[in-house]
């Protein structure tokens, strides 16, 4: 990796050193698998506080509170927005309600990470962070695969020159969907169901991370059933000749790794592409 290498979260001055004292209250906006996953991951933090929980359900806000040890919980995400004590909410329900539950925090005036994906259109995008942008807030998607250690040294290998002229990103993410039944919320197109929603998110990601700049054109194709696209296939095509290419389905199980491609060289980010530990380089002799 090189020891002049420095974390691009904090190279680009995102992410900076905190005094110990300084401390972060998090509120947050549901119980799921997600929450669980997140709530984990923010014990090992010692600027973070877990400071309140909200639900549908206040039982099932109380029994995730008690779970965690977080102090407060409610039975309304608005109520926790407007009452609870805290600096920064994690929205990680369903992607429908994204929109929703994000507003209410950013009108209470908090800030606001929002689980992947983001939301499920343009308008609510763009709601969205207009209003962050209005009441001087941070809102963010959490998208956690750029952050991974494998994917920051293959974006600095990248940037160092060591693959020449990128000129084409090659991502897959699909999934058995059969093996978790047709019950799931994978299926459900009011709950934002599809291959797109769940899955894209990854593939998509990585063009943009390495080419960094809006593609000039995109083509995308797919099967769809009842309002759910079981496969999809999205091509990027950007200026001088550059190629983004994005594969998601549920199914089949794919190899899962991303590989870019340069004048120079390739990366190939290993399998799985969306929680990486590895990278390979091959240059060219």
């Amino acid at each position: 990796m090189g020891a002049d290498w420095i974390p691009l979260d904090i190279s680009s001055g995102l992410t900076k050193e905190l005094p110990e004292d300084v401390k972060y209250r998090w509120g947050i906006c549901g119980t799921g698998r997600c929450c669980h996953d997140f709530v984990q991951a923010l014990k090992g933090l010692p600027n973070a506080v877990l400071a309140c929980v909200s639900s549908r359900s206040r039982e099932k806000a109380a029994e995730f509170a008690a779970l965690h040890g977080i102090p407060e919980s409610f039975g309304s995400f608005r109520e926790m927005a407007d009452q609870g004590d805290f600096d920064i909410m994690y929205v990680g329900t369903l992607h429908p309600f994204h929109r929703e539950h994000a507003q209410a925090a950013l009108e209470a005036g908090k800030h606001v990470l929002v689980e992947k994906p983001f939301v499920t259109s343009l308008d609510d995008a763009l709601a969205l962070t207009e209003l962050a942008e209005k009441k001087g807030l941070f809102i963010a998607e959490g998208l956690w695969t750029r952050y991974f250690p494998a994917v920051e040294q293959a974006l600095h290998m990248i940037r160092s020159g060591f693959l020449g002229e990128v000129k084409q990103v090659e991502a897959d993410c699909c999934i058995d969907a059969a093996a978790v039944g047709d019950t799931s919320v994978l299926f459900n197109k009011e709950l934002g169901g599809g291959a797109h929603f769940f899955f894209s998110i990854y593939t998509l990601g990585y063009a943009t991370a390495v080419f960094g700049t809006e593609p000039e054109k995109i083509l995308a194709t797919g099967h769809v059933s009842d309002g759910i696209d079981f496969s999809n296939v999205v091509v990027l095509l950007y200026a001088d000749g550059k190629t983004g290419i994005a594969i998601s389905g549920m199914q089949v199980e794919s190899t899962e790794e991303t590989r870019i491609l340069g004048s120079k060289g390739r990366i190939t980010i290993r399998s799985p592409a969306h929680c990486p530990t590895s990278t390979a380089f091959c240059g060219k002799p």
